[in-house]
């Protein structure tokens, strides 16, 4: 009969310990769910000059801090994302586009079936399986990141934090080649941040 009560007790104190244990794990993994996450602002700058292909007249952007003013974040699947940065509000799109108003389109994308994550995406990178894309839209065209050989390559985007309502990370990307209006002068660098807002 001892025995038997020794085995229950030791039982009973194995069953609370194992519940403790869980509990704290989970209290953990909610920390961990309410860390704050994409805690940068944006501080972009962007050069364009010497660029013409596909131009409709001659674009020179000289924008040391690239003031965003609308975002539009799309989170397509686990694979792919797009967000597009504005200087510019919407109601004030009327018309043609005048010079100055940019938009910065990133692309990031991870091979079918891989989930995106923190790290390094290289710009049309498609061969490592994590790879971004950026374009600007401007008044006279878009304007790439044209590429020959010989050239370093253009650089890409380091993701910190990818998810369905939040995305931020650095862009690095430069492109020089003044002699070559296919590729010119192209820059875009800087810290960017989307987080959804709650209403």
């Amino acid at each position: 009969m001892k025995r038997n009560l020794l085995l229950i007790g030791l039982a009973t104190v194995f069953a609370l310990a194992s519940c403790g244990g869980a509990s704290e794990e989970k209290t953990t993994d909610e920390e961990q769910d309410k860390a704050p996450v994409c805690e940068v602002e944006n501080g972009i700058s962007v050069t364009v000059q010497d660029y013409m292909y596909s131009m409709s007249d001659t674009l020179v952007l000289n924008m040391a801090e690239f003031e965003v003013k609308t975002s539009d974040y799309k989170c397509i699947n686990d694979s792919t994302v797009s967000l597009k940065l504005s200087n510019y509000e919407v109601a004030d799109l009327v018309g043609a586009r005048t010079p100055e108003q940019v938009d910065i389109n990133i692309e990031i994308n991870a091979r079918n079936g891989e989930k995106l994550e923190g790290g390094y995406y290289g710009y049309h990178a498609y061969d490592t399986g994590k790879w971004s894309r950026v374009t600007l839209t401007t008044a006279y065209g878009t304007v790439w990141f044209n590429w020959v050989s010989g050239m370093p390559e253009q650089g890409g985007v380091t993701i910190e934090y990818v998810g369905e309502d939040a995305i931020c990370g650095t862009l690095e990307l430069n492109n020089e080649k003044p002699d070559n209006d296919m590729i010119g002068i192209v820059r875009v660098n800087g810290t960017f941040v989307y987080k959804e807002t709650e209403e």
